[in-house]
């Protein structure tokens, strides 16, 4: 019959209890697997020994039962290195803590890739000779890469028809909007009445993560080749 004590040592999280005066009394076998230090080399130990020094101060066990206090360390390899782990605590009307450890290092590198690409990816649209900007459907503005700024300025606390044209409310009519109702591309000119310079449009529609409707517009100066002056 599996029992808690075959939970305990299949765990692939790290479990330990952890004595009033800090010291491990029990951890699983997952120790070893993940962090490199067997349980003998553990027991009897105190649990600050191997966190960060900077994690320290925000590391300081509960002296009162609780359930569920959660925070994230980093941990002492037994290679040297450092490992992130985000852990679980509960305390027992005995004082003794029941913790349990995940080791999120994977997550973290993940999250750290995805920045990584993303920083690249808002290098190359800050490179665009066109201005290139998110258009909710509330008058913000989102997302909008270096050009949008040369041409419009700083857009913060600004709703569009602010920052691009200048005005009080919304355009009576905005192609832009016209997005919202067709769902379909869309290719037109628009004439900056405050530089009399000509861009051509691309809308395009989309939807953020959380599923709503934007519009991603995009504008080149074709000024030069409209032959204006």
């Amino acid at each position: 019959m599996f029992n808690l004590e075959d939970f305990f040592n299949l765990s692939s999280d790290l479990f330990c209890i952890i004595s009033r005066d800090g010291c491990y009394q029990q951890v699983n076998p997952a120790w070893e697997k993940v962090l490199g230090w067997k349980p003998e080399n553990l027991i009897g130990h105190y649990w600050l020994e191997l966190v960060h020094p900077e994690d320290i101060a925000i590391n300081q066990l509960p002296t009162e039962p609780l359930q569920n206090l959660q925070w994230d360390n980093r941990y002492l390899h037994k290679d040297g290195s450092y490992r992130w782990l985000s852990w679980s605590l509960s305390t027992s009307q005995q004082g003794l803590i029941y913790a349990v450890g995940k080791d999120v290092n994977q997550q973290l590198r993940q999250i750290e890739a995805l920045s990584t690409e993303r920083q690249s990816l808002y290098n190359l649209l800050n490179q665009l000779p066109a201005f290139l900007y998110l258009q909710p459907n509330d008058y913000g503005v989102g997302f909008y890469n270096q050009r949008f700024q040369e041409v419009f300025g700083d857009p913060t606390g600004k709703r569009c028809y602010e920052a691009i044209a200048g005005l009080k409310q919304p355009c009576p009519v905005c192609p832009t909007f016209r997005v919202f109702e067709t769902n379909a591309p869309q290719l037109w000119e628009w004439v900056d009445s405050k530089t009399g310079k000509v861009y051509q449009i691309y809308d395009y529609p989309f939807k953020n993560m959380n599923g709503e409707p934007m519009v991603v517009e995009m504008g080149l100066d074709i000024t030069a080749v409209k032959g204006v002056k």
